[in-house]
């Protein structure tokens, strides 16, 4: 009975503090991503204000471990340093006891984060990011502000701007990529450019129904590897919306992605890298089968450009795989912060939040997150197996809380 009370006791100590922290800490980070956000897309005040609730569950996989650490840090080093964990020894009671709150608030806190990142926290970015794009021409007149280009991989243009003044684009010039069909495989790529434009000033409109994006120039004066000159006309000229202000991949965003939808979206990046690498392999053999030296060499040329290509497949199958064992591995971060945190705490002996602040949550938060930005670098560059760079951080964690909290159930 005086367990059970002891353990609500501390339980209800230990969500109080986490509340708090929780709550500061959330409002700080959503914050400084609205103002980052703000700054990079020109967002309007009343476009970050209604942001703000979709920002939050995107936050809440950070600051939840943290705030883990922190509660369990602060509530463990006042009973340490009010005498009351010796008190609690001397009337005969384990000291494993008054650890069961914090296993409990870590479980807690693990399996909401699990739950944020299976289904909250897609849905909520699938939200934000077709809110944001209510106005895609605005969001493509701030990318050349800050840019200076509109550029995508998959895009057959690329503009350039010498500079933005209000809705003039001055200086404007469009490249036409060229287009090249393998003759083995019959895939197009984009390689090098067929057509230049150049115009003095022009002005942007969107068609977002279409995903269009359409440059009005005073006049186009066009390049081509035949012929110069200024264009008959100045209507309009067309292009694809880029990707990412067009609204079609909401979805296709990692971090938007449902949990239930990353194998087959992992599969397809696999086959997509395969793909890509065979491409490469083709165009080798081709040159290697043509006699004239020169076309040879032109077709080895080419190989750069499929080595892009590659690259940008298996980086995204990289990206999409590090996700898929990321969120968990997140997840399970809670539940080692708060068993790190009570040996953590009760050693410190501080019952303020700035000292436990300083003492015990800053080291242990500059050990976890390097160890798992490093490790999931490493497993992205295929230096270390990808699963156990994402789970290094815990692995290293998990060693550490054993190795502390025996410890402390030995004194």
């Amino acid at each position: 009975m005086t367990g059970t009370l002891l353990n609500r006791l501390i339980f209800a100590e230990l969500l109080k503090v986490f509340g708090l922290a929780l709550t500061v800490l959330t409002a700080l980070l959503v914050t400084a991503l609205l103002v980052q956000q703000g700054m990079q897309m020109g967002l309007s005040l009343a476009q970050v204000i209604r942001a703000i609730p979709l920002f939050v569950p995107n936050t809440l996989p950070y600051t939840i471990p943290a705030t883990t650490l922190f509660a369990s840090c602060v509530v463990y080093g006042r009973l340490s340093h009010d005498n009351e964990v010796v008190a609690i020894k001397a009337a005969g009671v384990h000291l494993f006891t008054i650890l069961k709150p914090a296993m409990l608030l870590g479980l807690l806190a693990a399996t909401a984060t699990a739950g944020l990142y299976h289904t909250a926290i897609p849905l909520s970015q699938q939200m934000l990011y077709k809110q944001l794009l209510d106005n895609p021409e605005e969001l493509v007149y701030n990318m050349l502000r800050r840019d200076r280009c509109v550029r995508h991989a998959g895009m057959a243009y690329v503009m350039y701007v010498r500079d933005v003044q209000g809705k003039r684009l001055i200086d404007v010039i469009i490249k036409k990529r060229a287009k090249l069909k393998n003759s083995k495989t019959g895939v197009e790529s984009y390689f090098g450019y067929e057509v230049v434009a150049r115009a003095r000033e022009a002005r942007l409109r969107v068609d977002p129904v279409d995903g269009k994006l359409y440059v009005d120039p005073d006049r186009f004066v066009i390049y081509d590897k035949n012929t110069a000159g200024t264009a008959a006309s100045n209507g309009p000229f067309p292009m694809e919306l880029p990707e990412g202000l067009n609204g079609k991949d909401s979805r296709t965003r990692i971090s938007a992605m449902l949990w239930e939808e990353l194998p087959a979206r992992i599969e397809m990046a696999r086959e997509e890298t395969a793909s890509a690498e065979q491409r490469r392999l083709d165009n080798r053999d081709a040159a290697m089968n043509i006699s004239n030296l020169d076309l040879r060499q032109l077709t080895l040329d080419q190989d750069r450009h499929y080595k892009m290509q590659v690259d940008y497949f298996r980086r995204t199958q990289r990206n999409l795989e590090a996700e898929y064992y990321l969120r968990p591995a997140l997840a399970c971060g809670c539940f080692l912060f708060a068993l790190v945190g009570c040996p953590v705490g009760i050693w410190a002996n501080r019952a303020d939040y700035l000292s436990t602040f300083v003492i015990c949550f800053l080291p242990v938060m500059f050990v976890y997150y390097p160890i798992l930005l490093a490790g999931t670098g490493m497993g992205k560059d295929g230096k270390i197996p990808l699963v156990l760079g994402c789970w290094l951080a815990n692995i290293v964690f998990a060693v550490i809380a054993v190795a502390l909290n025996m410890r402390l159930l030995r004194r």
